[in-house]
């Protein structure tokens, strides 16, 4: 057994220069987010490892317990891959590295690529698309996606086919709007218009990383009159760049369906099912079916995100890959 191994459950108190024992607000929502994923240090250790953002039990260890802090633009790659696997909001870890720490230790600032957090960014795009509050959007009354996660293609899709009902008279729309992570290819996806619905309004902004739509559906509606649209993202990349499937309702919705198949010669490590409500973060390991597919749905859902995680195999354990039993789990 390895020092990181020994160190996963150790408990130290961090304790100040006077013999106080101090409260560092990052490891504080750190260790919260690490107990409520219910995953041990080994186990985040290695799913960080298969996303490419390696970090030893030990400095996670220490994360928690307030002994460090990360520094260096890798170790804020690890934190936005952190806050990705334990269902916080983007930013969420990142933005308390910085904060000010009683015992005059020095730390250096976070430093951020670009000029606002991703959640500042997000809310800027959908202002950019005329979604200044929720009440402009129909309301989602049914939500299905199918995304295809395909090995031998270098182009992954995700078809959206969405039940609305109008809020008011008139048009009714939705926004689309894609935050690229920083491991994936930053170019622009291409939304195509399926069935009901058309492109409005766009945003590219390659510099945040951010690209949206304003789906604009056929014809008006009158208001409590239901339509069912659908759209395709294709995301310009490698399977293994991709490493979610999410839908956010900013009300509740009476089904979110949520499909993903994996084709090709490669399969994930481990597929999680995520859930984030008022009520809270719920995250499960969920196994692949005899089709390599896995379907989640949720019924009264909202607001809130749902939708499903994976993670992948390092290129060393690709050849253990024909080993495992799918079929019984990861």
């Amino acid at each position: 057994m390895g020092e990181d191994d020994r160190r996963e459950d150790e408990v130290t108190v961090d304790v100040g220069d006077e013999g106080q024992s101090e409260v560092d607000p990052f490891a504080v929502a750190l260790r919260r987010a690490i107990e409520r994923s219910g995953l041990s240090l080994t186990a985040i250790s290695q799913r960080l490892r298969a996303r490419r953002r390696p970090v030893s039990v030990a400095t996670l260890s220490n994360w928690q317990s307030g002994r460090s802090l990360p520094g260096g633009e890798q170790s804020l790659g690890v934190l936005a891959a952190l806050e990705d696997m334990l269902g916080r909001e983007p930013d969420s870890l990142t933005g308390l590295v910085g904060a000010p720490r009683p015992r005059g230790r020095s730390v250096q600032p976070a430093r951020f690529l670009g000029a606002q957090a991703s959640r500042a960014i997000f809310r800027d795009a959908l202002r950019e698309l005329g979604f200044d509050s929720a009440e402009q959007y129909a309301q989602e009354r049914v939500v299905h996606l199918f995304t295809v996660v395909d090995s031998d293609r270098d182009v992954q899709t995700v078809e959206y086919r969405i039940a609305v009902r109008a809020l008011e008279t008139g048009i009714s729309r939705l926004p689309a709007v894609q935050l690229l992570g920083e491991d994936e290819p930053n170019e622009v996806p291409r939304c195509v218009p399926l069935t009901g619905c058309s492109i409005g309004r766009r945003v590219t902004w390659p510099e945040h990383r951010t690209y949206g739509a304003e789906m604009v559906l056929d014809g008006p509606l009158d208001a409590g009159q239901v339509a069912v649209f659908s759209y395709r993202v294709e995301f310009r990349a490698a399977a293994t760049d991709l490493t979610a499937s999410m839908y956010s309702v900013p009300r509740r919705a009476n089904d979110v369906l949520v499909e993903v198949e994996f084709r090709g010669d490669r399969r994930p490590l481990g597929c999680e099912r995520y859930r984030r409500s008022d009520a809270g973060e719920v995250v499960s390991e969920i196994r692949l079916d005899r089709r390599d597919r896995v379907q989640l749905s949720d019924a009264r859902f909202g607001p809130g995100t749902f939708g499903l995680r994976w993670y992948w195999p390092e290129a060393d354990d690709e050849d253990d890959e024909d080993d495992l039993d799918w079929e019984d789990g990861f």
